[in-house]
């Protein structure tokens, strides 16, 4: 039962944008239970999100050996393969998850966004416009299939397909900002050859290298949550100072400069805080 609810708060974290949180809180389960499918597929999309490929891909591949043949786990597993750069394992693995459970609409889409980033815009446009036909109803879908056609060349087409995905779900935030981008690229295409380069850039912005997604840096919280600490003890060793040559001397300590030492003490603490707190 705590299990399951640490998953869910996994998950909850997740879902709020919180990935560094749901890192740590599912690091231990793993440990605990390097059985739990669940936990392993949560920790990669938690990395994922992260910007870690090759832990994401760690933690997908503990899935795959728990379930080599679970709908869920090669979607994750081709998700990982993809931020890694490892495009021809990637599709392999998406293609088989539309084997396992034919028509999935998430699987297929991940089909075809694997094949966009390894520059097969082509086979990915084929892939999306089936898989929209079969699953009309799924709004994600035409999005994909959407930013396929506009890689194509074909950015009428790509309007369509977002503003169908539009009528099924009015607030979709992911179509209306691919008609965003369309509007703005529309302003550069005056001729053919326009019209080629601006989508040519788009199908190359797609695309992932061969050495995967450039990793995270390692976040600059760390150095200002140092930087923040050292003010703070500053400050409070500056006040104890005052506070003692208030008392033992006849030295007259100007309030504004204790008001002054305790506003920037509180102030990096409170920069400490937010600077410490995880994901």
């Amino acid at each position: 039962m705590h299990t399951e609810l640490v998953l869910d708060q996994a998950g909850d974290l997740l879902n709020g944008g919180r990935a560094g949180q749901a890192a740590t809180l599912l690091a231990p389960v793993v440990g605990e239970q390097p059985g739990n499918i669940e936990a392993w597929l949560l920790l990669a999309r938690a990395n994922l999100e992260l910007r870690r490929p090759a832990a994401a891909l760690d933690a997908a591949r503990q899935a795959l050996r728990l379930e080599p043949n679970g709908v869920e786990v090669l979607y994750w597993v081709s998700a990982s393969y993809t931020a890694a750069g490892r495009h021809d394992v990637a599709i392999t693995a998406a293609s088989a998850g539309c084997t396992e459970d034919p028509g999935n609409p998430r699987l297929v889409e991940r089909h075809g966004r694997a094949l966009l980033a390894a520059g097969r815009v082509a086979e990915a446009e084929r892939v999306l416009s089936a898989g929209a036909e079969f699953a009309w109803y799924d709004a994600d879908l035409h999005v994909a299939h959407g930013v396929a056609l506009f890689a194509a060349g074909r950015p009428l087409s790509a309007r369509e397909a977002h503003s169908r995905a539009l009528a099924i779900e009015p607030e979709h935030s992911r179509a209306q900002g691919e008609l965003r981008r369309i509007t703005a690229a529309e302003q550069r295409i005056v001729d053919a050859e326009s019209l080629v380069r601006c989508t040519d850039e788009f199908a190359e912005s797609l695309r992932i290298p061969a050495g995967g997604i450039a990793t995270a840096p390692a976040p600059a919280a760390g150095v200002l949550a140092h930087l923040s600490t050292v003010v703070f003890a500053v400050c409070v060793a500056a006040l104890l100072v005052l506070g003692v040559l208030d008392r033992v001397t006849s030295l007259a300590v100007p309030a504004s400069l204790t008001v002054s030492l305790l506003c920037a003490a509180a102030s990096a603490a409170f920069v400490t805080l937010l600077a410490r707190r995880p994901g």
